[in-house]
């Protein structure tokens, strides 16, 4: 048996799909559409998550309220770009044009921001199941408790939702 010890550690969501069960991501997603798209991506009938619109309308926030929160910070930090960006130019260049630029500019990283979200957020959410699955699994519970533990691991959460809306108001009510 030749194992490189020096070889990175490949994981990846497609390689634990047999172990994972439809009713686990029902219980993991909370409802029905996400289990049918983590399946595609966890059988490889898809080779992308597909566009998720809420992540796109709702960005940082929608993160936050699928407790996804490592996505969600870096879905904050590519939103506070483009601002501080603007700031930037608009300090340097204090012409009619660098309001243009300036608004250009936040408007294009926006969207743009908006549209990576969107095509992230089902294959964050297929990685963070197939972590939160795999960690229960080793647990060797009955089924019972396997699904319930899977239910409060995965799911929404309004308490992430609300501190988010909170950093967001005082992050504007300071930058006024």
């Amino acid at each position: 048996m030749n194992i490189n010890p020096y070889r990175a550690s490949v994981h990846s969501y497609k390689a634990t799909s047999n172990d994972i069960t439809a009713t686990e991501l029902e219980a993991f997603a909370g409802g029905e559409h996400y289990p049918r798209v983590l399946l595609k991506l966890l059988e490889g009938q898809a080779s992308h998550g597909g566009f998720n619109i809420w992540a796109a309308l709702f960005g940082t926030q929608w993160f936050f309220f699928r407790k996804l929160y490592l996505f969600g910070l870096f879905a904050f930090a590519i939103e506070a770009m483009a601002p501080i960006a603007g700031m930037i130019v608009m300090r340097n260049v204090s012409t009619m044009a660098a309001n243009d630029v300036w608004a250009v500019s936040v408007i294009v990283c926006f969207l743009a921001g908006r549209i990576v979200f969107g095509y992230m957020a089902n294959i964050a959410l297929c990685l963070k199941a197939v972590a939160v699955i795999e960690e229960v699994d080793a647990l060797n519970k009955d089924n019972e408790t396997h699904l319930r533990l899977i239910r409060v691991a995965g799911g929404v959460s309004m308490g992430s939702l609300f501190l988010i809306w909170s950093v967001l108001a005082m992050l504007r009510i300071m930058t006024r």
